[in-house]
């Protein structure tokens, strides 16, 4: 026992108090899981295909997104790419508005391209769900095309916004999806 001031403390007390402390400094800079954080899972739409849901991690590991791509005939003929964001903090994570840009192709079942492109869009990191955008990559069957279609997106990274812009961006890898179409 140690007494401090008329107070008696015990060292299994003090042993404690480091380990506590010494936790949380472990995990301060490092980049831990938001799995328990996720967005719910978003429906998928009958005709479409999607690559898994996966995370991306900048290489500092203070930026995480998870996105998937998806090819499918719902609403008309087009890709998607869905993400969330998040940043670290001190202790833990929270959601984030963020821009994934990069560049995307779609073929056709005879290879030849249908269309292709830079693309940039931004997300809402506050929406407790990921936002779901195909405007970016809808296309038009020639009525000759049939097939299995491919979308790929390359170079895509996704960077947080706002206050959060100086947070270095995740680099996310290249996908391909494909999915029979027209």
């Amino acid at each position: 026992m140690i007494v401090v001031h008329g107070h008696v403390k015990t060292t299994k007390m003090i042993h404690v108090i480091a380990a506590v402390c010494l936790t949380v400094a472990a995990t301060a800079g490092a980049a831990p899981s938001h799995t328990g954080s996720a967005a719910p899972a978003v429906r998928q739409a009958a005709d479409e295909t999607c690559t898994p849901e996966t995370d991306s991690y900048s290489a500092d590991r203070w930026t995480s997104a998870r996105w998937k791509s998806c090819l499918g005939t719902y609403g008309g003929p087009h890709g998607s790419f869905q993400a969330k964001c998040w940043g670290g903090q001190t202790i833990g994570w929270s959601q984030k508005n963020c821009r994934v840009s990069g560049r995307f192709e779609i073929r056709d079942g005879q290879k030849k391209v249908v269309k292709s492109g830079s693309f940039g869009l931004s997300y809402n990191g506050l929406v407790d769900e990921p936002t779901v955008t195909t405007s970016a990559f809808r296309f038009n069957c020639d009525g000759r095309a049939h097939g299995r279609f491919t979308f790929k997106t390359s170079g895509t990274k996704a960077k947080l916004s706002g206050n959060y812009s100086h947070y270095e961006a995740a680099k996310i890898p290249d996908a391909t999806v494909s999915h029979p179409m027209c």
